[in-house]
């Protein structure tokens, strides 16, 4: 996937940048309920929301039904890993009931309940197939989608290979990379680099030490352990970028 630069990222389109964040939160609390009423593993739901987010940064929150969108992203996530093909969890028919049930009791909170039948199945999946094909227009076909998640287990072994409550960091780690997808960071800058603020965040909230302090040889750059071409500037933005979106959930 091509980066955008941080300007672009913070421009969107069609509403200032701090209205699109906190609707990039709720973006995120809906794909993640979503895909846990379905079953689907953390990758899913990352590349989903990071479609998402692109999405809303080249078209307007103000001419979509985000929720819409977020249920074709998740059906492009599941073609795109092909995950569990065969799965009935994830045939369309299943995917509009349980989106159904989820904005029903979640959105709405059955304020306007409608009973799930034929026509309304019918009319979720015709909304669901186009903003799906709007999704891969704005995407231009381009399915090579790197995240932050996939990098979690390198960063750690590199980092905290020899310490005790590595298990721990690993996983708080890979909270992090999930919630990281809240944030603007994946979409500007390197998944590595991401993936290791998301490393280093973790470690903070356990309480281990900091890289610099781990590592014998060369401890004033730790991060060159992991990669010599990348910086601590950009590890620094993938921080702030990821605290700025958490910090208004």
């Amino acid at each position: 996937m091509k980066y955008l630069t941080e300007e672009e990222s913070r421009r969107g389109t069609g509403l200032p940048f701090e209205e699109q964040q906190r609707l990039r939160n709720g973006d995120f609390t809906f794909l993640t309920e979503f895909g846990t009423y379905l079953q689907l593993d953390e990758t899913v739901m990352c590349t989903a929301n990071y479609i998402v987010n692109l999405f809303f940064l080249r078209r307007s929150y103000l001419q979509y039904d985000r929720f819409i969108v977020s249920a074709a992203a998740i059906m492009l996530a599941c073609k795109i890993l092909n995950f569990k093909r065969q799965d009935s969890r994830i045939i369309p028919s299943k995917i509009a009931n349980k989106f159904h049930a989820l904005v029903q009791n979640k959105i709405l909170q059955n304020q306007t309940a409608q009973p799930y039948d034929e026509q309304v199945e019918k009319e979720y999946l015709r909304k669901i197939f186009k903003a799906e094909f709007k999704l891969i227009k704005t995407l231009e076909f381009d399915f090579d989608i790197e995240l932050p998640l996939f990098y979690i287990e390198f960063i750690v072994d590199k980092l905290y290979s020899g310490c005790e409550d590595k298990l721990t960091v690993l996983t708080m780690a890979h909270v992090m990379a999930n919630e990281c997808m809240r944030s603007i960071a994946p979409l500007c800058l390197d998944p590595l680099i991401v993936g290791i603020g998301c490393v280093v965040l973790a470690g903070v909230i356990c309480n281990m030490p900091r890289p610099h302090e781990l590592l014998l040889e060369n401890p004033e750059k730790w991060w060159t352990y992991i990669s010599p071409s990348i910086s601590l500037a950009d590890i620094t933005r993938a921080v702030s970028l990821i605290l700025e979106a958490i910090s208004i959930k």
